[in-house]
């Protein structure tokens, strides 16, 4: 029987904002979202692990935000609903992303 592997800090931020991203979170929840799970990894990690975390998930968030951008391109613009969501989407994609970037340059309390 295979042993089930503990989740991860950045497993579980991770999957907590898909679960937000699938809901349709615009970007100022999603960047409220990136803040909390920010103070959770703090409290959990040491601060040379944390900012690698930090790294790693704002860089997963960078490749994402470009790919939903081409993704919204692709949409018929007579598709509007769909249209709409995508650039939420985008949006909050990329608020993810801009969230983590700003943690990782915020000075870290000792």
């Amino acid at each position: 029987m295979a042993q089930k592997q503990s989740s991860s800090p950045q497993r579980a931020a991770m999957q907590r904002i898909s679960e937000l991203l699938g809901r349709g979170a615009g970007p100022d929840r999603m960047d409220r979202e990136v803040d909390a799970i920010v103070s959770r990894l703090r409290a959990e990690g040491e601060a040379e692990q944390v900012q690698e975390w930090l790294e790693t998930l704002r860089d997963g968030f960078a490749e994402n935000a470009e790919a939903a951008l081409e993704a919204v391109d692709e949409i018929e613009s007579t598709e509007k609903a769909a249209r709409r969501h995508a650039e939420n989407a985008a949006r909050a994609i990329a608020a993810c992303r801009d969230a983590f970037s700003r943690h990782l340059r915020a000075p870290v309390a000792a």
